[in-house]
């Protein structure tokens, strides 16, 4: 039986945050750029460092290396390990070129699954499932749905004895299916038979007694007559050979203690996301396995995706370990843990999962935006948490912030990553299999790689895409206007500079810098339309411009550039009604711009050709 959806401890160490960032509006320096892929790309150019890299550690079908790999690194200790990596861009429609793929030995022995993985072949993702069962949430629930206390929708919870002690209750009626998708409920973080620090569960599976562990632990005996709480239904089931029931694990959480009150702060639960697939099937009348099919895997055509094992035509795709499927978890049933853990996929799939996200496919795009944003912080000032995003935070070399949406899985043999990159409609996914250990953290260090070469090539090719498309003179049809403007891109620095702009004649910058502050004056993009046929800009100095600070503690109130932050400070200077900081750029279809309307000055200046 699939026993745990354990979360990946490891952090991604490229998101680091330091001391004394300021970083002007969150969100990307440039629009995102479209050639992931092409010769010229130095997206293209990141990747090809990063599979040097991996080859020359002796991974990969083409790995290359002189002398043995050193096994005690971490990349070195991936030969054992299974793995395939895939980049994903809503603006390159092919980035089929962008992946790298593994086969560890145990995988090339395998006499029932693939013997060499590919785009194509099929893993467990584990805890990434939890972010498909909050999208199938968001597009079957209402808001009023999602909150309904649980105690509503289950009627054995709100049949629980009333209890004036929160410590050790949990409040069912103040839990919501919101909070469970947050990881803000409270409620203990695994549930019978999922439940992988349970001491007597792996008393059973060692075949020890629990006198042996009363020697050495001080544990008392179990004294079910005395505590409902020794004999969960689901922990009896399971050592008896039977199913859980939805009734029965219900029963056996219905009276454990809390971890925190709702929205106290997250505390990670894989029982939350059971509880939350449970509430989804109990309220839309659909199982979670059908709300998957239905709502996510046949419109945005993933095949090759399963919420059930897949059958055993699908087993020649499937990375399975050993000569038994059922054996090693990959065809274990999931039962009722489908929504915490039990999606099958693979890097093809999503990669059209992670750009259906990005393009908003499923959900409006104000909708989207809302998901992936924070719900909460935790106690790392790197780390948050959505819903059920592990939100990190990388600081790129000249100090821009770039948010990740991420989702990290691990269970059994199987461990992942789902990163999104919403600033530049990208993302990237990482699948692995295994029987050796230190998978977590080797999973990790791939997804560092990637992150830390191809973070700052994105920004990169955003800035180049931005000077070919954005960048040069613009003029006023009117010759009699004298007006100019001249934008640039400057290496380093976030976002179009304004390198010259008269207007009437007159010489704006000098003015623009006693009402606005010090230059360089700098446009960063703030709205598109749908069609993106006009794109939106605003002006900034360089008081929140992103810069490494000394990091020197104690200033919080007082801090450089709190009270003058940019997202305080947008939109405040007006002309009759017009903000002095809009900027309105016509593009074309293939994304260069043919003018910008400066709406304060009241004016259309059109971009010259060739320039």
């Amino acid at each position: 039986m699939f026993i745990s959806f354990r979360h990946a401890a490891a952090l991604l160490v490229a998101a680091r945050l330091l001391p004394g960032v300021a970083g002007d509006f969150l969100g990307p320096s440039f629009p995102a750029p479209s050639d992931l892929t092409s010769d010229t790309s130095l997206v293209k150019a990141a990747w090809q460092s990063v599979t040097a890299a991996l080859a020359a550690a002796g991974l990969g079908d083409n790995a290359k290396s002189s002398r043995p790999a050193n096994t005690s690194s971490v990349l070195g200790a991936a030969q054992n390990i299974t793995f395939s990596i895939g980049l994903f861009s809503l603006h390159d429609p092919d980035t089929t070129s962008l992946q790298f793929h593994h086969t560890s030995p145990e995988i090339a022995a395998s006499t029932v699954g693939t013997k060499k993985v590919d785009n194509n072949s099929i893993y467990r993702v584990a805890s990434v499932t939890k972010v498909f069962t909050a999208l199938a949430g968001l597009l079957s629930l209402t808001d009023a749905d999602w909150e309904r206390p649980l105690s509503d929708i289950f009627p054995i919870l709100r049949s629980q004895p009333s209890s004036t002690d929160d410590v050790l209750s949990t409040r069912w009626d103040k839990i919501t299916m919101r909070t469970l998708a947050a990881q803000l409920g409270g409620v203990p973080r695994d549930g019978f038979p999922g439940s992988p620090g349970e001491i007597a569960l792996q008393l059973y599976q060692a075949n020890v007694s629990t006198e042996a562990l009363m020697a050495v632990s001080g544990l008392p005996a179990p004294n079910p007559e005395a505590d409902p709480l020794a004999a969960p239904p689901c922990l009896v089931a399971f050592q008896q050979g039977r199913d859980c029931t939805a009734e029965a694990y219900l029963a056996g959480v219905a009276n454990r203690a809390p971890t925190f009150s709702p929205w106290t702060g997250p505390a990670y639960s894989n029982n939350g996301f059971t509880l939350l697939g449970l509430a989804l099937a109990n309220v839309t009348g659909h199982s979670v396995a059908d709300l998957f099919q239905q709502k996510i895997f046949t419109p945005l055509a993933m095949a090759s995706s399963f919420s059930d094992p897949p059958p055993p035509s699908q087993f020649p795709r499937g990375v399975i370990i050993g000569p038994d499927a059922t054996a090693t978890g990959f065809a274990a049933p999931n039962g009722l843990f489908v929504s915490s853990g039990g999606v099958f996929s693979t890097t093809g799939d999503l990669a059209r999962f992670g750009v259906g996200i990005l393009n908003s496919s499923l959900l409006p795009a104000e909708r989207t935006r809302r998901w992936l944003k924070p719900v909460s912080h935790t106690a790392r000032l790197q780390y948050a948490v959505g819903a059920p995003w592990e939100i990190l935070r990388f600081v790129g070399s000249g100090g821009k912030v770039t948010d990740l949406y991420t989702k990290s899985g691990d269970s059994g043999l199987y461990s992942s990553w789902l990163v999104l990159v919403p600033d530049y409609g990208f993302g990237f996914s990482i699948l692995s299999a295994g029987s050796a250990g230190g998978r977590v953290g080797v999973v990790a260090a791939l997804a560092d790689l990637v992150t830390q070469a191809v973070l700052p090539a994105l920004e990169g090719q955003a800035a180049v895409e931005a000077g070919e498309k954005l960048a040069g003179r613009y003029r006023a049809a009117d010759e009699g206007l004298n007006s100019t403007l001249v934008l640039g891109v400057v290496k380093g620095t976030a976002g179009l500079v304004v390198e010259e702009w008269i207007s009437n004649g007159t010489d704006v910058l000098p003015w623009l810098a006693k009402v606005v502050g010090p230059g360089p004056f700098r446009l960063l993009p703030s709205v598109e339309d749908d069609k993106g046929a006009r794109v939106a800009f605003r002006l900034v100095g360089s008081t929140d411009s992103p810069a490494l600070g000394d990091g020197a503690p104690g200033a919080l109130f007082a801090a450089p550039g709190m009270v003058t932050a940019d997202w305080i400070s947008v939109d405040v200077n007006t002309y009759y009604g017009a903000g002095l900081s809009l900027f309105v750029f016509d593009v074309g279809k293939d994304g260069k711009a043919t003018a910008v309307t400066i709406p304060a000055w009241r004016v259309t200046l059109t971009k010259s050709a060739g320039k």
